[in-house]
């Protein structure tokens, strides 16, 4: 089946009686005007025949457009509902997948799917309706032409095979052509995400945003050559159907009245059917170009789709969010990074701590020791591989899993600052009210109607407004991924010095991987993360790490 087909199939199916119905009464309507104007060719003079004639002319261009309008509402509400249909869909597998799966997502293939090959889907369905149509018409005519004339019919049957053997036998390279360029395209959206998402780094060095562009320049050549190659396949292919009908036209009028000396008769006739079949004919070939286009779009999504089908899907969960806890427990979790091979890599674990309720919680380490993947396997966005969960002696697993992450807030290191204020179903002005004050961020955004007034801010601003969205979500745990990197001196002391002692006074968990070792005395715990193992950084009595003991002592992976 054309991938355009099995993506519609489920709509389709609903109506195809119906469709098919509607695509006859408009091929036969204009079958109809055509049998109209030749019958009446051979009463001129008859004033009654001529009324009757006119007349029926009349119906059935009333019949074309009332069935053509139908027909094109039914096709393009049932294509719009596809895309939305399949819009949501992919939306809905890529949040419902896990996401050591959606990391190994080409994002440009999700975008092009969502926005370019739907907008493809939908720009193309009046075209296509229209050849629809026209085919149908084709059929229709050239049974009014078996009726007129078998020799007539036989040739332009045999014609219209042969022209469609052609088309089909090099389909496959403009097939070939349109895949590529479908991949070069994603490439290009993806070359244009490191310009963007790199626009720091491609100013720091010109030979790079010289590099970058011209592989940019290269594809963009590239993506052009497929495409100006597949239309002129294309052209070439309407260029010889046109010239094929032409001469068809001309054998109406001057071979096959001498092949068939009864042909005579009906000469005027067929070759009015001949030139009437020209323009449907046209509009079917015409349309190829964007039926190769329509079913590469579709090809790509049912592609996109199957492969997030494919991927691992948690399991939805009508279970309450976990509010309230006394002690959460890591017990001998492990987890090995694998790249898109399957083959291990880098290797987190086994670790076991124990977080009691209102703690606050500091974890250092070097780059790449694991810390992320830490949290990752903390707050349940990564599934270990061995080892367990226990929240107040409950075991976490799939059954529970995301009323478990409802326990957290988080401002990742990465974090992706919303400007709508979504999952917070209240917002406690007075409490957003003080947030901005605190973090004196009030003269840049405010927050009305659930929404940020303002995020175009810089790094720092931005993780503070998403700081302020994390605490109005009032969750029992906050994580805090290298929160302070990107703050100035006065605000890195005020998040440590206010913000955590304030969260400390509300029994607020906090979990903060940090290294501003100058306020390792407000942390409870000093958890340290080396080569993937987790250690346990014994503080001095009074709190804090004595600053002439030397590098910290190393414990044991437990911890109470």
């Amino acid at each position: 089946m054309p991938p355009l087909l099995e993506l519609l199939s489920r709509h389709l199916a609903r109506h195809r009686r119906s469709l098919a119905v509607m695509a006859f009464l408009a091929g036969l309507s204009n079958t109809l005007v055509l049998a109209t104007i030749n019958a009446a060719t051979g009463v001129v003079g008859d004033r009654d025949a001529t009324l009757r004639f006119a007349v029926m002319f009349a119906i059935a261009i009333v019949l074309f457009v009332l069935v053509q309008q139908k027909l094109m509402r039914r096709v393009a509400t049932d294509v719009e509902r596809t895309i939305e249909d399949y819009r949501v869909a992919l939306f809905a597998a890529v949040r419902k997948t896990s996401l050591p799966s959606i990391e190994g997502i080409n994002r440009a293939e999700l975008f092009a799917c969502i926005s370019r090959e739907t907008r493809v889907l939908s720009q193309a369905t009046p075209a296509i309706v229209v050849a629809g149509q026209s085919a149908v018409l084709v059929l229709c005519t050239l049974v009014y032409m078996a009726w007129l004339s078998m020799t007539a019919f036989i040739m332009w049957s045999a014609c219209t095979v042969v022209g469609a053997m052609v088309h089909y036998g090099r389909s496959k390279e403009i097939r070939t052509r349109l895949a590529e360029a479908y991949r070069k395209e994603n490439q290009l959206v993806t070359r244009t995400n490191d310009l963007v998402d790199g626009f720091k780094e491609v100013k720091m060095n010109r030979l790079r945003g010289s590099e970058l562009e011209r592989d940019f320049t290269a594809l963009a050549t590239e993506v052009a050559e497929h495409r100006v190659t597949t239309q002129m396949l294309h052209s070439r292919h309407f260029a010889l159907s046109q010239v094929m009908f032409f001469i068809l036209a001309g054998l109406m009028v001057f071979v096959v009245p001498i092949l068939s000396p009864t042909f005579v008769d009906v000469v005027v006739m067929t070759t009015t059917a001949s030139l009437f079949l020209i323009g449907p004919l046209s509009s079917v070939v015409s349309v190829l170009p964007t039926v190769a286009n329509v079913n590469a779009a579709a090809s790509a999504i049912l592609s996109l789709r199957r492969r997030l089908a494919a991927m691992d899907a948690e399991a939805a969960s009508d279970q309450e969010p976990f509010r309230e806890f006394r002690t959460l427990r890591l017990e001998w979790l492990l987890y090995q990074h694998r790249d898109a091979t399957g083959e291990g890599g880098f290797t987190v674990g086994p670790i076991t701590v124990t977080i009691e309720r209102g703690q606050t919680v500091f974890i250092t380490g070097g780059n790449g020791s694991g810390k992320t993947t830490l949290i990752r396997l903390l707050t349940g966005l990564y599934s270990p591989d061995r080892g367990t969960i226990w929240l107040d002696g409950n075991v976490i697993d799939a059954s529970n899993l995301p009323a478990y992450r409802d326990l957290f807030s988080a401002v990742f290191s990465d974090n992706h600052l919303f400007t709508e204020l979504y999952g917070i179903e209240e917002i406690d002005q007075a409490y957003a009210d003080r947030l901005f004050e605190i973090l004196e961020i009030g003269h840049k955004a405010q927050i009305r109607d659930r929404r940020f007034t303002n995020v175009m801010l810089s790094g720092g601003q931005r993780k503070r407004l998403a700081l302020i969205a994390a605490l109005l979500e009032r969750r029992p745990v906050c994580i805090f991924d290298e929160w302070a990197a990107d703050q100035d001196p006065y605000f890195r002391e005020k998040f440590y010095r206010v913000v955590l002692p304030m969260l400390k006074d509300a029994g607020v968990t906090v979990i903060a991987i940090t290294h501003d070792d100058r306020f390792f005395d407000i942390a409870d715990m000093h958890l340290h993360m080396e080569d993937g193992r987790l250690h346990v950084v014994r503080a001095a009595p009074s709190g804090a790490v004595s600053a002439d003991a030397g590098p910290p002592a190393l414990a044991p992976v437990e911890a109470a």
